[in-house]
């Protein structure tokens, strides 16, 4: 599950593995697990760029596929540090980190957006019904 200099997951498995783990752990624990078992495995510059470079692919596939996880404060937390060491790392590790941040913030923009629109789309539908049964209601008083 964690990508090393030399091993990336299969996208198929990262997708299993984030749906299965949390019946057994949440989320940003996992995550913190993993950036201190990346953090184990940092030795020279070179190796610290690629690990960083795989950590930021797996952010990425992480936030594509479950983004609700990333609303969690504990979660961004951890991709805040992430963010942070991609700072010291030069090159095309900062242009992912960079587009990796716009991306999760554009998911996590629409599903508000879309979070939104099911709640007024629920205050239409119970006003219409409370408007609906009013008026049944109403008529059924001129009849009695």
């Amino acid at each position: 599950m964690v990508p090393t200099c030399d091993y990336y997951p299969d996208r198929a498995f990262l997708f299993a593995f984030l749906l299965t783990s949390r019946l057994f752990i949440k989320p940003h624990e996992l995550l913190g697990q993993i950036l201190a078992h990346c953090e184990a495995q940092q030795k020279a510059k070179q190796e610290r760029t690629q690990l960083i470079s795989g950590l930021v692919q797996l952010l990425g596939e992480w936030s594509e596929t479950f983004p609700y996880d990333f609303r969690d404060e504990r979660v961004m937390s951890h991709v805040r540090e992430v963010a942070h060491r991609c700072v010291q790392v030069e090159g095309p590790v900062r242009q992912e980190v960079s587009l990796l941040l716009h991306n999760l913030l554009h998911r996590l923009t629409k599903l508000e957006q879309y979070e939104a629109f099911l709640h007024s789309i629920h205050t239409e539908a119970t006003t219409g019904s409370i408007e609906a049964l009013s008026q049944v209601c109403h008529a059924k008083n001129i009849f009695i």
